[in-house]
């Protein structure tokens, strides 16, 4: 069992370098190779990487160490001045997602219930993948980065009360209980933000923890972790309790520390978590339906495209910034393969569907570093916009 596995580790680790190597001569993210490495190695071809539910496991610490470090970069002050523009993005987005999905779906005879999984699916952008670009980019606290990072917020927000209404119609009710946490965990979660933003917050010992390298890997974890699991247990997402768990960290600059010292941890996990995107994907399925996968991959890329433009435009952002931010969240996100994992748990829909949307989202994902590119050239030819700073 020893041999087996660190035989799928070398060769897993093996088989990313040599994509990464490619991919840094091209200029393209790495996470592209992480994905095709899951489908290479995986059941579908080499069959050397074949424990997709542990993999997916250890990729959600990824994600979740991901929304930390993104919290501790994110100033709160700034972030909470440009929140009415991702508010308003967001939310018009989910009803005009829901609303779009509606007529697809009367003109298809779907069900009610795949008419609104299909509206919430489509409305989740990746905060892996735009985390990542605009921290490579340094655009995490332009006014772009600000608004686009609220929206990803929301989205994971939303998140929330989405899973509760799959629940709902799977089973017809939802516990009383259960909505009693979701409801207290978001209130304690607003009152903490705001005792932030009122008084920063110190950690006690800060001497004895710079000092010891030990005691701040460990720290980091016990506070990234034991946040996520609160926020958990409470019915809201684990990310998102990790994301204010870095907010709450990030406002003492004794803590600076902990970027170096966790970012090793975050790099690791969170490949795991493409990885298993792509041990997931059935390449026989994807070759027997590629036309109908390819086309509606496009067709997301563009519609979100141009719907998050349009939102970003109305916010009050020029149409530079528009359509680029609009090309950032173009992507279906991590969070919808958790939905719709869920939706297939509860029967609420079948295989085929579930291969087709799984097919649908890791194509967007490989996509979306191209597609960015090809609407920044687009936006180059835009006169650029009156710059706009925070203080």
């Amino acid at each position: 069992m020893s041999s087996e596995l660190f035989h799928g580790l070398a060769v897993l680790s093996f088989v990313i370098l040599l994509l990464i190597m490619l991919l840094r001569k091209i200029r393209q993210p790495y996470f592209i190779a992480y994905i095709l490495s899951g489908v290479l190695l995986g059941p579908q071809v080499c069959n050397i990487v074949n424990e997709a539910e542990v993999i997916s496991q250890l990729g959600e610490m990824g994600i979740v160490l991901l929304m930390f470090f993104i919290g501790s970069e994110i100033r709160l002050p700034d972030l909470t001045r440009a929140f009415a523009r991702p508010l308003f993005i967001a939310s018009v987005q989910v009803a005009v997602s829901l609303a779009c999905m509606w007529g697809i779906g009367t003109y298809l005879e779907w069900s009610t219930t795949m008419t609104v999984l299909m509206g919430f699916i489509i409305s989740l952008s990746s905060s892996a993948i735009v985390f990542q670009y605009l921290s490579r980019t340094g655009e995490m606290n332009s006014q772009l980065g600000l608004i686009t990072s609220g929206v990803l917020l929301i989205q994971d927000i939303l998140v929330v009360p989405m899973v509760v209404c799959l629940n709902f119609m799977a089973a017809g009710n939802v516990s009383a209980v259960d909505l009693a946490k979701v409801c207290a965990g978001g209130m304690l979660i607003l009152l903490l933000l705001r005792a932030v933003s009122v008084r920063r917050p110190s950690l006690p010992f800060k001497r004895d923890i710079i000092a010891d390298h030990d005691l701040q890997v460990f720290l980091g974890f016990a506070i990234c972790f034991g946040m996520a699991w609160v926020t958990a247990w409470l019915g809201l997402s684990a990310a998102l309790g990790a994301f204010v768990a870095g907010i709450v960290i990030g406002k003492d600059k004794a803590t600076r520390w902990l970027g170096k010292a966790l970012i090793p941890f975050r790099v690791f996990f969170l490949a795991f978590f493409f990885i298993a995107v792509g041990l997931q994907l059935d390449l026989p399925f994807f070759r027997d339906n590629v036309g109908t996968i390819v086309f509606v991959a496009l067709s997301v890329l563009l519609i979100n495209s141009l719907l998050n433009a349009m939102l970003f435009r109305l916010a009050g952002n020029s149409w530079r910034d528009s359509l680029y931010g609009g090309a950032l969240l173009s992507q279906i996100g991590e969070f919808s393969f958790v939905l719709m994992t869920l939706a297939v748990s509860l029967g609420l829909v079948g295989n085929y569907l579930y291969q087709v949307t799984l097919a649908v989202i890791t194509l967007t994902m490989l996509l979306s570093s191209f597609w960015i590119t090809v609407m920044q050239r687009l936006i180059y030819r835009l006169p650029l916009p009156e710059k706009t700073t925070f203080s």
